[in-house]
């Protein structure tokens, strides 16, 4: 008999179990309503003063939950942002004039603000965005500079995390510059409380300054005042192909979404459960929102099992709602989603709904995925996720490899050998190992092909702003065929491939026999004695200096960060053979880039000769200073990189998604020379956490 009531006393704690509910909890919005309320409801880019009457188009931004009015955008028209750039370029720079420890003093209470006011930014993207939770991070990290222009522009869609806000006004403010934010008319309500916040702990009124809603970027790029713009968005995009013409420096972070490999022998269950934010959190507009999963074909079906199983349980509601563990897409999102899932059926693709009267969230699962290219480009920022099964390592990395994004990938084994392997096998910036979407400010991030061209975060990101040179644009008259240039890239990417694989101890002692053989035949060219033993000191300057990978721990992770080349680096070499930037050169090749020197100096030809015999073939490769020569480097996809002055206006007539390869470096510092040569590749593994 008490067996009896034991078991049902049992049954009923786990009915209970299995049926409880949390009850309705709604988030607060009082705040934003407030602040918006004290903005009288409308947002406008003002010239002088913020009393002004506003003017532009106006674009009425609703709660995404309710449908009722939140405030007006006023979309400011050409001739109003051309006078914004205007006085913030022609006026007398308060911010930067402003003592350094002064700027880094305003800029830690700006942090500290932002902070405090977490739970006004949690409303703000609550009601315009339909997010859960914001992500904004205090990414302002400080450091000093001494900028050589004014002003920079950040662009940024409303397809971003409020944290690429931080990245811009970091390094920018750091450096002394006035920032003008362009921002989406959905992000414009952040960024306008960040400026707010700007001003209350201190910052000059006119050093940030907000152009809301979507207009044509053209008028940054023409403006003679602009030094410097962030792209935040797709440089594929047509509106931005003028972006280069006109000599900015532009930097650079998109994607369209990054691959997870799943590996046998893992932990699935953890990795279901990562799915869940990696894909649908933040509405799945993340740049590093998971969009492909690969899966190891003998534990496919059980990974597949388990997600199912995990969906099933996903709470979809509101954004308001606290106890949602994703929240609703916008509704063009949702409309883009059902054409999707009516190609893929259509396809013969196995879809997983969990809500057959929701497209949202849904699996597509299977290979038919690919060969029926259900996904198509204009449909990326769709949150969903495909499944599909490899079987070998080699496989899974081409798989994950076949995209233009570089930003990342996600992989989940307990195999050390097979991490080492994909470490050098994926072609991105970040790998994470058992997680997914970690990033430091401390820890500077260099996204990989075309997910960006830059560096963000840490010291490298900050020398993106510091000590600019100008580009000048200078046309050759000299025509030449460019079949040498063809076949010297061609032959410097195999000879890349060989050389990088040896390890680095070996390319050193490569170039230090190569400088004994310069040392003894110095006299022989002819050429300034102090100029040859330059490069001499330099080859033991760089190897002193700059020592492999370095390690940083951050909130449970190991951080390893490595400097892996670009591939084939172009460098220009002027006629004034001081000009010839022997660091770059030393550098590039150390890191495991083959050069190709375009030489315009007839005094040198015989020193660049001996350095090509004395190294590796076509690791070192010389080639005439001609147009042509330019031409065939501006658009060969093998080419990493380009540096120089006097190809610019080759590089200005192409379309900024063939020409953002074309740098200029710095000639002073090694740490700058080196950011330049090399892509950061950051590996984050958990130092071992043990849950009861």
């Amino acid at each position: 008999m008490m067996d009896d009531k034991a078991n049902s006393k049992n049954n009923t704690i786990k009915q209970i179990f299995e049926t409880m509910s949390y009850g309705d909890d709604t988030e607060n919005i009082t705040k934003a309503i407030e602040w918006l309320k004290a903005k009288n409801n409308r947002l406008f880019a003002h010239i002088d003063k913020n009393t002004e009457t506003p003017n532009g188009e106006i674009l009425s931004l609703k709660n995404v939950n309710n449908d009722e009015a939140l405030c007006d955008i006023y979309i400011p028209e050409a001739v109003t942002v051309e006078a914004i750039l205007k006085k913030l370029g022609d006026a007398k720079n308060e911010w930067m004039e402003m003592p350094p420890m002064k700027r880094a003093e305003l800029v830690f209470k700006l942090g500290d603000e932002v902070h405090k006011n977490q739970n006004l930014f949690v409303q703000l993207e609550v009601i315009t965005r339909g997010i859960l939770a914001s992500l904004l991070s205090t990414i302002l990290k400080i450091l000093l500079g001494n900028p050589k222009a004014r002003l920079t522009v950040g662009i940024v869609s409303d397809k971003n995390s409020i944290s690429a806000l931080g990245c811009i006004l970091a390094p920018a403010l750091a450096s002394g510059y006035n920032v003008v934010l362009q921002t989406g008319p959905q992000l414009s309500l952040v960024a306008a409380l960040l400026i707010d916040l700007a001003i209350q702990v201190g910052i000059p009124e006119d050093t940030i300054r907000l152009i809301p809603g979507n207009i044509e970027p053209s008028v940054f790029f023409t403006h003679p005042k602009v030094s410097i713009i962030s792209v935040f968005d797709d440089l594929h995009k047509q509106n931005y192909f003028i972006g280069n013409h006109f000599g900015k420096k532009i930097l650079n972070f998109y994607s369209s979404g990054i691959p997870m490999l799943v590996f046998e022998g893992c932990d699935l269950d953890s990795a279901c459960h990562s799915v869940v934010d990696a894909t649908w959190g933040y509405n799945g507009m993340l740049p590093w929102s998971v969009k492909n999963i690969f899966i190891q074909e003998n534990t496919y079906g059980s990974f597949v099992r388990k997600l199912k199983q995990r969906v099933d349980k996903i709470v979809v509601d509101a954004s308001n709602k606290k106890n949602a563990d994703i929240s609703f897409p916008a509704r063009n999102v949702s409309d883009k989603l059902k054409t999707v899932i009516e190609k893929a059926k259509s396809e013969g693709v196995e879809i997983y709904q969990p809500n057959s009267s929701s497209p949202f969230p849904a699996l597509l699962i299977g290979g038919n995925i690919f060969n029926n290219n259900v996904i198509k480009e204009d449909f990326i920022d769709v949150p969903i996720i495909t499944l599909t099964a490899f079987r070998t390592i080699n496989e899974a990395a081409a798989l994950a490899n076949n995209t233009r994004q570089g930003l990342a990938a996600s992989v989940w084994t307990e195999n050390n050998s097979l991490a080492n392997e994909l470490i050098r096998k994926l072609k991105v910036g970040t790998i994470w190992f058992n997680s997914h979407g970690l990033f430091s400010a401390d820890i500077s991030t260099s996204p990989y092909k075309s997910s960006g061209n830059a560096h963000f975060g840490g010291k490298e990101g900050f020398y993106e702003y510091v000590q600019l040179k100008s580009l000048k644009n200078e046309t050759t008259s000299q025509l030449q065929s460019g079949e040498a240039m063809e076949k010297a890239i061609s032959d410097a990417k195999k000879a890349q491939e060989s050389w990088y694989k040896l390890s680095r101890f070996d390319r050193v002692k490569n170039l230090q026999r190569m400088m004994r053989d310069i040392n003894v035949n110095k006299t022989t060219w002819g050429l300034p004695e102090k100029w040859v033993d330059d490069w001499i000191v330099s080859v033991h300057e760089y190897n002193l200096n700059h020592r492999g990978e370095s390690f940083a721990t951050h909130k449970g992770y190991n951080v390893i960060s490595f400097r892996e080349p670009f591939g084939v680096v172009t460098i220009e070499a002027l006629e004034d053979i001081e000009s010839h930037n022997k660091k770059l050169i030393i550098a590039a090749l150390i890191e495991g880039n083959s050069v190709i020197v375009l030489n315009d100096s007839k005094a040198a030809i015989p020193f660049y000769s001996s350095i090509s015999q004395l190294l590796p073939k076509d690791v070192f490769v010389v080639v005439p200073l001609v147009q042509d020569a330019v031409k065939i480097a501006a658009l060969h996809k093998e080419l990493g990189v380009y540096f120089g002055e006097k190809g610019g206006s080759v590089f200005w007539s192409l379309p900024l998604k063939s020409s953002s390869k074309f740098k200029v470096v710095n000639f002073d510092k090694w740490d700058h020379v080196r950011d330049k040569v090399t892509l950061i590749k950051n590996v984050w593994c958990n130092l071992g956490q043990s849950f009861i």
